[in-house]
């Protein structure tokens, strides 16, 4: 039987109304606008930052196990000073979790836990400079802490003298605080995008680091209905906003816009 006669054979056994539809809709689907913008990142230009207020939420963050998770990406330029991924300061104006691009060498990734020096890290084959996103994942399991950068294990190491306390903190996206005081003098700004940043009263073990890396997506397809409770602060950075970022776990722990807004850009990915 030819290709034409049975295209045609099988078309006369579908009643016409069906037919129809179906042509309507495979038109629609060809002729469909696909011009419309799909926000990747949100961008930073080195002037502004986002806030996340002091909650109980955040508190209850440091008080026990607990998970950072960020994907971001650095600009072309070299950066001078360290710029900060995200901070959870301390009534002192001490980092008492922090995440840093490390200056000059666009190999560094520098964490801070306990306003002390977790590890200054060289990366191999790291290039900031290079805008490629990357993943980098902070951990709490009882007294041990582990750092992961695109999914491989870069330290883990028992702090037993760590007393983690945020006091009356925000929480900065894109920016740190520096002493004397609390949540004062804002900067060491991002430059670059950062794609998503997720924080968890819980442990992501190896495994669930390693999926994340490779599908940072996929948030919700291997967790069981209550596998997310833990997940009290998630911004996705998927729209554009015009004052914060809002946090879609369901804590209100949302992000504000601040300092310079003009350097805010929305990157589509393309």
């Amino acid at each position: 039987m030819s290709n034409s006669y049975t295209s045609s054979y099988f078309l006369r056994l579908i009643p016409e109304r069906i037919f129809y539809v179906i042509v309507i809709a495979i038109l629609f689907l060809s002729c469909s606008d696909d011009s419309e913008e799909h926000i990747a990142s949100m961008g930073f230009s080195g002037g502004h930052y986002l806030k996340v207020p002091n909650s109980a939420t955040l508190k209850s963050l440091v008080s026990s196990d607990f998970t950072i998770e960020i994907w971001a990406a650095g600009d072309t330029g070299q950066a001078a000073v360290s710029r900060s991924l995200v901070m959870l300061g301390n009534n002192d104006g001490g980092n008492e979790i922090a995440i840093y691009q490390g200056p000059v060498d666009s190999s560094l990734v520098a964490v801070y836990i306990d306003d002390q020096r977790f590890g200054f890290f060289n990366v191999d084959g790291l290039d900031w400079s290079k805008e490629k996103c990357h993943y980098l994942c902070l951990t709490r399991a009882d007294n041990f802490f582990t750092f992961y950068f695109d999914g491989k294990l870069l330290k883990t190491k028992a702090l037993n003298s760590v007393d983690l306390d945020i006091g009356s903190s925000n929480m900065l996206i894109g920016a740190d605080y520096d002493p004397p005081g609390v949540n004062n003098n804002p900067g060491n700004y991002w430059v670059g995008t950062i794609d998503e940043v997720r924080i968890w009263t819980k442990v992501i073990q190896s495994a669930e680091v390693s999926f994340h890396h490779k599908n940072p997506d996929k948030l919700t397809e291997h967790y069981s209905s209550g596998g997310l409770d833990h997940l009290i602060g998630i911004w996705r950075f998927n729209e554009e906003f015009e004052d914060y970022v809002p946090d879609e776990s369901g804590n209100v722990n949302h992000a504000y816009f601040q300092g310079d807004l003009d350097s805010i850009y929305w990157d589509t990915g393309k």
